[in-house]
């Protein structure tokens, strides 16, 4: 799939399972949502650290090649290691062990990933690659300092890792070449569809129909329903009927009977 495509859905899936993340103790609220979506993107994309000519590697200049070359060694090459269940528990371990460090590296991980989303998303708001990266971590010092100062929760970060990577990889086993979920133990490739990069399906179904589903997760989960709803509401009562005016409607305590007969 292509990486927008696969930096999109890890956003969708992070959001959808906010609810569910709650339920199970995990404090997601506020900035929380947000950067939990970011790092969902960008997660998403972690499983092509293998493939050094991918927008991952491209994302952070030489720094982001070089980790792509080590990774892309380590797994196998391209599809392998980094697309299996051993692969997503590495991420998700990952993320942990720098959550529990905090400051400075998990900074540099959250600007990381967040260099990896824009580029996915072609959210590029600056086109030098320098720029580019200094920009990323500027922002990943900011949410780093974000963190240290409970602007959100850091404990959704390896959630959001867990979740991205696992979009990622469930993206794929939709593709011809599949995934090899329980490499190096076995090496067939699961999947269960067989489309190709970049299909038309891809293109006009997939790509725009995350789109909205990432709008409207943001819309909801920043509470857009419970105060756009009433209003909506209320505006399909005066659309459907017009006439029935509240002001106008006799209480049952005014009627002859009190009401009784009703």
């Amino acid at each position: 799939m292509l990486g927008r495509t696969h930096a999109t859905s890890g956003a969708v899936a992070v959001l959808a399972l906010v609810p569910v993340l709650r339920e199970h103790g995990v404090a997601v609220d506020g900035w929380a949502i947000p950067v939990a979506a970011v790092v969902g993107a960008g997660a998403a994309m972690l499983p092509d650290l293998d493939h050094r000519h991918g927008t991952i590697a491209r994302s952070v200049g030489p720094v982001s090649w070089f980790v792509s070359r080590v990774v892309g060694a380590a797994s196998g090459g391209h599809r392998n290691g980094t697309h299996s269940l051993l692969g997503i528990t590495c991420f998700t371990g990952f993320a942990a062990l720098l959550t529990q460090i905090g400051g400075l590296p998990l900074g540099l991980f959250l600007a990381f990933l967040f260099a990896v989303a824009s580029a996915a998303l072609r959210l590029n708001m600056v086109r030098a690659t320098v720029g580019h990266t200094v920009m990323c971590l500027v922002v990943g010092a900011l949410l780093a300092r974000g963190a240290l100062m409970d602007s959100f929760q850091v404990e959704v970060v390896p959630w959001a890792v867990a979740i991205g990577a696992s979009a990622h990889v469930l993206g794929d086993m939709a593709t011809v070449q599949g995934c090899p979920l329980f490499w190096p133990v076995h090496r067939h490739r699961f999947n269960y569809a067989r489309l190709s990069t970049d299909h038309l399906t891809e293109r006009l179904v997939v790509g725009p129909a995350l789109g909205l589903a990432a709008a409207w997760l943001t819309f909801s989960l920043a509470g857009g329903v419970e105060v756009f709803g009433p209003w909506f509401d209320a505006t399909l009562d005066r659309v459907w009927a017009p006439d029935a005016d509240p002001g106008l409607v006799t209480p049952p305590e005014a009627m002859p009977d009190g009401g009784a007969g009703t």
